[in-house]
C-alpha cells in the first residue's frame, strides 16, 4: 500500500494545530549553555524536484521529476532528524528512505556512455530505492547579538563534521529495439531492464549552521555542508534553511513546528562499460516537520 509523503505532511500539519491549539502554549526564557543533555526528535516530510543525469549499465538517462510525480509514484517513505545537545556539543543523525516504483517520468533515455556502443531504446519506467544516513556532531563556536529583542545573545554559530551514507537501487526498462545493444541488460519480454543492482559509498563533509532567535519560541536555522571530494562521490554539497517556531507543551516535551526548503547534491561515479553507474543529480523543495524536546 503506498503511504505518499503528503499524507505524512498533512499529519504534521494537523498535529501542528492540535499543539498550538490545546496544549500549553507560554513560551519560557531561553536559558543558555545546558549543564545537561539535551534531545529532540524531527520526522519530517520533503518532497523535491529531482534534476540530473544517471547511468546505468553504460546507458545514460536524464532525470527529471517534480514533487506531484514523485508523490504519485511513491510507495513508502521515512524521513527522520534525530539530535542530542550537551553545552556547545550537539551529536546528531538525519535519515531518510524512499521507495518509488513504476515512473514513466523519472528517467529518459539519452545517449551510450563513449565505451558502449549501439542503440538505446526508449526509457519506459524506472524504480529507485534509496537510503541516505548522516551522521555528524557540531561545535558551537559563537555567538553574537544581530536583533534588537531581549537577551544578551540572539545569534550561534555552529561548526560541523560527519560523514553520508548512500544506498542506492535504480531500474530503468526500455524498449527493445532492432539495433538494440542487450549487454549488460536483463532481456524480459519486449523490454530490457538497466540494473544498478545495490551501489553504496560514504561522502564525508564538512559544514556550519547559524541559528537566529528572532523572538522567544521563533527561530530562523540555515545549514550547509559540502563533501565527497573523491573519497566517496566527485561531490556532494546539502543546504537546509528552515523556520521554526514553538507550538506548546506535554508531558513534559516541547513541540515545534517548521517549515523550509532543502537541497541536497551529489555526483557519483563507479566502473567502466556496462560496468558504469553514475548519479549526478539534484534534489531540492519544501520541508515540514514536527520537533519533539526534551
Amino acid at each position: 500500500m503506498r503511504v505518499p509523503v503528503w499524507a505524512s505532511a498533512a499529519l504534521i500539519l494537523w498535529s501542528s494545530a492540535a499543539l498550538a491549539d490545546g496544549f500549553q502554549t507560554t513560551v519560557t526564557p531561553i536559558k543558555p549553555g545546558p549543564s545537561g543533555w539535551h534531545f529532540q526528535f524531527t520526522p519530517y516530510a520533503w518532497t523535491p524536484w529531482i534534476d540530473g543525469d544517471t547511468v546505468i549499465k553504460g546507458r545514460e538517462f536524464s532525470v527529471s521529476e517534480t514533487p506531484v510525480q514523485v508523490l504519485e509514484t511513491l510507495d513508502f517513505a521515512f524521513m527522520a532528524y534525530m539530535q542530542a545537545r550537551r553545552g556547545a556539543i550537539t551529536l546528531y543523525s538525519d535519515i531518510i528512505y524512499a521507495d518509488n516504483s513504476n515512473s514513466t517520468s523519472f528517467a529518459t533515455s539519452k545517449t551510450f556512455s563513449p565505451s558502449v556502443s549501439g542503440a538505446l531504446g526508449a526509457a519506459l519506467s524506472a524504480d529507485y530505492r534509496f537510503w541516505i544516513v548522516e551522521l555528524g556532531g557540531m561545535y558551537e563556536t559563537n555567538r553574537w547579538k544581530l536583533g534588537h529583542g531581549p537577551g544578551e545573545t540572539d545569534t550561534t554559530l555552529d561548526l560541523l563534521a560527519g560523514a553520508r551514507y548512500w544506498h542506492q537501487e535504480l531500474d530503468v526498462d526500455v524498449a527493445l529495439a532492432g539495433t538494440l545493444n542487450v549487454d549488460g541488460l536483463i532481456v524480459s519480454g519486449t523490454r530490457a531492464i538497466a540494473r544498478s543492482g545495490g551501489v553504496d559509498w560514504v561522502d564525508p563533509f564538512i559544514g556550519a549552521r547559524i541559528t537566529y532567535t528572532h523572538a522567544p519560541g521563533e527561530q530562523f536555522i540555515v545549514r550547509g555542508d559540502i563533501g565527497g571530494v573523491g573519497i566517496g562521490s566527485k561531490f556532494t554539497w546539502q543546504t537546509v534553511a528552515t523556520y521554526n517556531w514553538y507550538l506548546g507543551s506535554h508531558a513534559a516535551i516541547d513541540f515545534d513546528g517548521y517549515l523550509g526548503w532543502k537541497a541536497l547534491s551529489v555526483d557519483y561515479v563507479q566502473g567502466r562499460g556496462t560496468n558504469r553507474y553514475e548519479f549526478d543529480v539534484i534534489q531540492q523543495g519544501p520541508v515540514v516537520g514536527l520537533t519533539g524536546r526534551f
